[in-house]
C-alpha cells in the first residue's frame, strides 16, 4: 500500500472470484452487492478474478465489461470505498484503474485495518508452493515485457485470442485445482502472523473456510473466501469484531 500505511475502515465486505463473463444473473446481482456496499457505508474488497480475464491496457476491455467498470467508477463518485487485489486472471490494472474505478489496487498482497484488528488480503494464487507448473505460468503471463508485445496486437484479434486461452486454462492443471491446500494456507497464515497481522484473507481456491490457530492468540484467523460465481456468498467483518460468511439476498443487510 502507499508509504506502507494500511487502509482503515470500521465496515468491511469481502469477495473473490465472481469470473463474470457475460451480462447476466452473476453481474447484476454483484453490482447490487456493491451498490448497498455505498447505502451501507461498508468498505468493498475484491480480491481477484472479478472477471473471467481483465486487462489494464486501453482497448483491451471486454464489451459486457465496460458497463460494470463504469457503474463501480460512479458509485465510488458516490462514496463508496473500493479496492482490489489482482488474482491470477487479472493483468496489469493498477495504472488504469487505480484512483479511478478503485481507490487502490494491489498487484500482490494488501494491508488494511477493520476496526484494530490487521489484515492482510491476498488472491491467493501463489500459496501453494507445491504447484511449481502454475508458479512457472505466472511468471510468463505477469511478465510486463511480454504483456507489453502482445498487447500491441489490435483488439479483434487478441481478445478472441485472449477469450480461447481462458478456456483451455480452465481444463488445465487439475491435479491442484480439485482439492484445498489448507496445510500451505496455513503455514502462510503462520508467517503473515509472526509479522503482526492478526486476519489473513485469500481468494482463489473456491472453498469457503475460517480457521483457527489454537496457539496463537484470540482473533487470529485465516479465512478464505468462497467464489462468487458459485453461490453468492462473500465475508464481512465490522470494527465491534463481528465477521462471517453471508449468502447475498437482494432485500437483506449486508451486514446484520
Amino acid at each position: 500500500m502507499h508509504a506502507g500505511l494500511p487502509i482503515v475502515h470500521d465496515r468491511a465486505v469481502f469477495l473473490a472470484d465472481a469470473h463474470l463473463n457475460q451480462e447476466d444473473i452473476h453481474s447484476r446481482n454483484f453490482l447490487i452487492l456493491a451498490e448497498k456496499a455505498t447505502q451501507e457505508k461498508a468498505a468493498l474488497f475484491l480480491l481477484g478474478d472479478i472477471f473471467d480475464l481483465w486487462f489494464g491496457a486501453p482497448g483491451l476491455t471486454f464489451r459486457f465489461q465496460q458497463p460494470v467498470v463504469e457503474r463501480l467508477r460512479r458509485l465510488r463518485r458516490e462514496g463508496l470505498r473500493l479496492y482490489y487485489v489482482e488474482g491470477n486472471r487479472d493483468f496489469h490494472l493498477k495504472t488504469p484503474h487505480e484512483r479511478s474505478t478503485f481507490d487502490a489496487v494491489s498487484e500482490g498482497e494488501m494491508r488494511a485495518a477493520v476496526g484494530d484488528r490487521r489484515l492482510l488480503l491476498s488472491h491467493g494464487d501463489t500459496v501453494n508452493r507445491a504447484d511449481l507448473a502454475y508458479r512457472f505460468w505466472k511468471s510468463i503471463s505477469k511478465n510486463r515485457l511480454a504483456y507489453g508485445a502482445v498487447t500491441l496486437l489490435p483488439p479483434r484479434f487478441f481478445l478472441p485470442l485472449a477469450d480461447r486461452l481462458e478456456r483451455k486454462l480452465k481444463r488445465t492443471n487439475r491435479r491442484f485445482r480439485g482439492s484445498f491446500p489448507e496445510t500451505e494456507c496455513r503455514e502462510f497464515a503462520l508467517r503473515m502472523f509472526a509479522k503482526g497481522i492478526d486476519f489473513v484473507i485469500l481468494g482463489h481456491f473456491h472453498a469457503e473456510r475460517l480457521l483457527r490457530f489454537s496457539r496463537e492468540p484470540e482473533g487470529k484467523a485465516l479465512a478464505v473466501l468462497p467464489s462468487w460465481r458459485d453461490e453468492w456468498r462473500y465475508l464481512y467483518l465490522t470494527a465491534e469484531g463481528e465477521l462471517g460468511f453471508r449468502a447475498f439476498q437482494r432485500d437483506a443487510l449486508l451486514i446484520p
